[in-house]
């Protein structure tokens, strides 16, 4: 009660003193604080909404009349709204907003000392009913310029509304919060980082610092970058991977349905070993060809995931893609050698039978399975850990690009950390 008759006396405060009076409270600051914008809007329809707000306060309707007296200052009115809503969270108990008023009120210039004395004596009561946490911002780099730090508490009832506060943190200083008992909700909203959030609950007792690690915010253009090399990277290697492939099918298909007078007649001497030499290089080839089109779709997945909008999603993407691409990486390598020792099996003097030639093509396919297996799990790993390594620093840039010259071409792909 005693709180709320000292509030109720600083409202009744004059908020235009007179020229030759000196204010005597914060409230009778407005005059002299007032912002252009105060005298820009309609004298009436503020002195019509402060006095309804006043109204509020001296019937006990403290969160009207705080919310009015927040919104009046938001507009550009004048200190004396401030100060007003600051006696109004005082009344409510919200001594976190108290703090964040006064604190904003006493950094104005224009009060007299005996305006700022009163202003901190209340301020010095209100921290006294908070809780000290310390807040601890942890960032890859230096902060070069202040923080926006949003603090919102989690109300228990619906009538308890309290709006959201944002104070700003400055590089190297150390911050310590007053916060009433409770949930708050404390949040990062900074164009140079993700977003970032944590919950802190405040006891009576002592609170642990509040600690949020802050994630550099990629630039779209160093994203669109890495989509295209990996893009690119990854489009030639189906394209030159798809070749390889049907040029090996095709000299498989035949010297696997080649009868044994063909070879003959190439070859009189050891013409079974010849056409088995031939396969096998057939089979070598289309096991190429398999390779550089699973690493090529490999490194499309990767940058892909890249062209991802939230930070989160996209970080996941790539860790989902590099763990399938751990396991693809291994299933390939043990499928390619189950094919190439089953190859082995039939690579003899005798001219093959049918069952022969069947259990042949069989090792053959599971050899070109098992190589398109690894170089997707290659292609996908490589690209979505030079991704990661990406969103871990913010300094790895890859590129890639097709170079042309006489006599023949190639494709560059390079990457910086």
């Amino acid at each position: 009660m005693v709180c709320v008759l000292l509030a109720a006396l600083l409202l009744q405060a004059p908020t235009a003193p007179a020229a030759s009076a000196s204010p005597a409270t914060p409230a009778a600051a407005a005059g002299a604080s007032a912002s252009p914008a105060a005298s820009a809007s309609k004298p009436g329809s503020a002195d019509e909404r402060r006095g309804r707000a006043r109204a509020a306060f001296e019937h006990g309707r403290f969160a009207e009349a705080a919310l009015e007296f927040e919104a009046l200052w938001r507009e550009g009115h004048g200190a004396s709204d401030l100060f007003n809503a600051a006696a109004s969270r005082f009344a409510l108990r919200h001594h976190t907003h108290v703090v964040a008023h006064l604190e904003a009120l006493l950094a104005l210039p224009g009060l007299t000392a005996a305006q700022r004395e009163e202003a901190t004596a209340l301020l010095r009561t209100a921290r006294a009913e908070t809780r000290q946490v310390p807040l601890e911002l942890r960032a890859q780099r230096p902060l070069d310029a202040p923080l926006s730090v949003t603090l919102g508490f989690v109300s228990s009832f619906a009538s308890d509304v309290r709006p959201d506060l944002t104070i700003a943190v400055r590089p190297g200083e150390r911050t310590v919060l007053s916060l009433d008992p409770g949930v708050w909700q404390v949040r990062v909203d900074d164009p140079r980082f993700e977003p970032v959030q944590r919950e802190v609950r405040v006891e009576a007792s002592t609170t642990a610092p509040a600690v949020l690690e802050l994630r550099q915010r990629q630039d779209a253009r160093v994203l669109r970058r890495f989509a295209l090399g990996w893009g690119v990277a990854g489009a030639a290697g189906v394209v030159v991977g798809a070749s390889l492939l049907g040029v090996g099918q095709g000299r498989w298909s035949s010297r696997l349905d080649a009868p044994v007078e063909e070879c003959q007649s190439g070859a009189p001497l050891f013409a079974v070993e010849a056409c088995r030499r031939e396969l096998g290089a057939a089979g070598t080839l289309r096991s190429w060809g398999a390779a550089v089109l699973g690493v090529g779709a490999g490194a499309l997945i990767g940058g892909l995931v890249a062209r991802v909008e939230e930070p989160r999603k996209r970080r996941v993407g790539w860790i989902v893609a590099a763990s399938v691409g751990g396991l693809a990486s291994i299933g390939g390598a043990v499928a390619l050698g189950l094919g190439a020792r089953a190859f082995d099996r039939h690579d003899g003097p005798d001219p093959w039978t049918a069952d022969e030639r069947r259990a042949v093509d069989g090792a053959g396919a599971a050899h070109t399975v098992g190589a398109t297996f690894l170089g997707l799990g290659l292609g996908a790993l490589a690209s979505s850990v030079t991704g990661l390594v990406l969103d871990r620093t913010g300094r790895f840039l890859v590129s890639a690009g097709p170079q042309v010259r006489v006599g023949g071409g190639g494709l560059v792909l390079e990457g910086r950390f």
